[in-house]
């Protein structure tokens, strides 16, 4: 009950406040208004000090001196506290002194809500900024007990690193070669985690920056061995049936320790398909983690995919890195006070609804492939429109009172009052506003860039694994991204060095045809175009699309063809091709095509009833 208070021998006591506050003398145990149990050093005279007394000391830290006792006793221990780690904003303002509308933003920023009251933001805030400087303190230890790869002018030993990636190759001690680079990783880290500590070696050991190692070649080949061999597991394949026996089910790995992770929308932090009320079958989260569908919040409507949605650790719930690679793995969160192991649940699938969805998949990659393409020549477009004038342009814009604020100084045009546009621009010379201006800017512009990258991520996560859904053959490859075309070369050690997307499959579809990885015609050496293999529409398709379809298929496209000729390559072998008719027809007579290829005939119904007016050219 509120107001009641409990003995623990002569010193403690215990009194619970209505700010949901536990205290005690000593070290306080106080459940915060996010009803959260944290632990604090309090001071033996605050809980001695009247209401009176607690105000004027929230008074000089200049902090609210709302509230009632237990209120007013929280504040103040979270308020010294504060002050004693130096908790501070990215612009330098100490946290404890902010106002509701200047901590808003900030918490928006670190994921926090920015809806309930200045202490339950502000308390938030300021947690997130302690697990922050931990992590920092964490990762620097880390990386302070390097096992000498790094000297003292910081530089990476690259000859040390070379001879011990080899030393860990010839035992198979792979987690060790990804812990050279100063990591403290395990076999249940997750692949975010990998990745950094395979990356940050790639920069050392490439054979392009390691030339003066004779088995540079061999070093990177054992490191980027070890990375895949912990981040991919393989997957369990289908049971296979003998005449005579029922179809067999799929052989699914075991959930044993598995748990439904929560996953979250990116902008309004909303849990999805939590609720019965989305309609969201249960397979669908299989579909979402291993990246092969994006879908919408049911209350912001933003479309999001498994790299750009928020996901937490099941036990901590703390945010985590996540990547498709992780949902066949068991993980841990990569905190030191929580270790304990997760894996991703799978729900069952009728093979109906994988029937229905690789049809769908296929027509959703052709429409995200027209769009992105698109998106690039329109943008294209402006940027040859703009020619870099876009400072000449902002300044116009605000003489015209077609922008809000000034380009310079960031000033609001409400808040010009009778001043005009032309004066303020004449006498906008004040250099800290303007300092502070193009820093806004810049993060703004950052802020944007990180989104890129991510939806970027995303796309190409979402077509390796439409791709791999597919069936990963060789026809198929004008579905992936640049990125994940860039990817699956290095894996194969291909150089895409200047390469564009048709020559990047060129060389994947030579290399993986040297490795037999896929079946071909033993004639002609090459796959034919089937109905299923290409587009729907290949007329709505560009140029450089279609040399990415052909380069697919093992068809040689000459660099002068043009969009008709590329096409008629593409329809040879197929159902359309040029040796069938274009038309319904009898067969009576015939008319020559000079468009793409001369020898082409269009058959004409001659003993149709109705007239047309369709005349050749001659």
């Amino acid at each position: 009950d509120m107001g009641t208070e409990c003995s623990f021998g002569e010193t403690n006591r215990i009194r619970t406040f209505s700010a949901f506050s536990i205290s005690c003398v000593g070290t306080e145990l106080l459940l915060s208004p996010t009803r959260k149990l944290i632990t604090l050093n309090f001071d033996h005279q605050l809980l001695e000090m009247k209401v009176p007394e607690l105000k004027a000391l929230l008074k000089e830290l200049g902090m609210s001196q709302a509230g009632d006792m237990g209120t007013l006793e929280y504040r103040i221990a979270k308020g010294e506290k504060s002050v004693k780690l130096g908790l501070k904003t990215p612009d330098g303002d100490p946290v404890h002194l902010l106002k509701l509308s200047k901590i808003k933003p900030y918490a928006a920023k670190a994921g926090i809500s920015p809806i309930g009251s200045l202490d339950e933001i502000m308390f938030s805030y300021m947690e997130f900024l302690e697990e922050k400087m931990s992590n920092d303190t964490d990762s620097q230890a880390e990386s302070s007990t390097n096992d000498g790869a790094k000297p003292k002018n910081g530089k990476p030993n690259a000859a040390k690193l070379s001879s011990k990636v080899l030393e860990l190759a010839e035992v198979d001690d792979f987690i060790g070669i990804l812990n050279l680079g100063g990591a403290n990783l395990t076999e249940s880290s997750s692949v975010a985690l990998l990745r950094k500590a395979y990356l940050k070696l790639s920069l050392v050991l490439h054979p392009d920056k390691n030339k003066s190692c004779p088995d540079a070649t061999k070093v990177f080949q054992a490191l980027v061995n070890a990375y895949e061999r912990i981040s991919q597991p393989e997957l369990v394949e289908e049971a296979k049936v003998t005449k005579g026996q029922k179809k067999a089910a799929k052989i699914s790995r075991s959930n044993a320790g598995c748990k439904r992770t929560r996953v979250r929308c990116p902008r309004c932090k909303t849990s999805w398909s939590e609720s019965s009320v989305e309609g969201n079958p249960e397979y669908f989260y299989n579909f979402l983690m291993t990246g092969i569908k994006s879908f919408n919040c049911a209350t912001c409507l933003l479309e999001f995919g498994c790299m750009t949605a928020l996901h937490e650790c099941p036990f901590c719930r703390k945010s985590i890195e996540y990547h498709p690679n992780d949902y066949h793995r068991k993980i841990t969160c990569g905190r030191k006070n929580c270790n304990r192991e997760f894996g991703f649940y799978m729900y069952h699938c009728s093979e109906r609804v994988l029937k229905n969805l690789k049809i769908d998949l296929k027509q959703l990659r052709e429409d995200r492939i027209k769009v992105t393409e698109q998106k690039r020549r329109r943008l294209e477009s402006f940027r040859r429109r703009r020619q870099g004038c876009e400072e000449v342009n902002e300044e116009a814009n605000f003489l015209m009172g077609l922008a809000d604020e000034c380009p310079r100084c960031g000033m609001l045009l409400a808040d010009l009052d009778d001043e005009d546009e032309i004066s303020h621009l004449r006498d906008c010379k004040d250099e800290k506003k303007i300092t502070e201006n193009k820093r806004k800017k810049q993060n703004i512009e950052d802020s944007q860039t990180r989104k890129k990258q991510q939806q970027e991520m995303q796309d190409d996560v979402n077509a390796k694994a439409t791709w791999d859904f597919l069936g990963a053959s060789n026809d198929q490859l004008w579905m992936l991204t640049d990125g994940a075309l860039k990817k699956e070369c290095n894996e194969q050690g291909i150089d895409v060095k200047g390469k564009a997307s048709h020559d990047m499959i060129t060389s994947l579809v030579r290399n993986r045809k040297s490795q037999a990885l896929t079946k071909y015609t033993a004639a002609t050496g090459s796959a034919k175009p089937t109905s299923d293999s290409l587009p729907s529409n290949l007329h709505s398709m560009t140029v450089s699309q279609l040399r990415a379809i052909a380069a697919s298929h093992d068809i040689k496209v000459g660099s002068k063809l043009r969009k008709n000729d590329i096409i008629e390559l593409l329809q040879q072998g197929t159902d359309s091709g040029p040796d069938s008719p274009l038309m319904i027809t009898a067969g009576s007579s015939t008319v020559k095509n000079s468009t793409a290829s001369k020898n082409k005939t269009i058959y004409i119904d001659s003993d149709s009833d109705s007239e047309s007016d369709f005349e050749p050219d001659e």
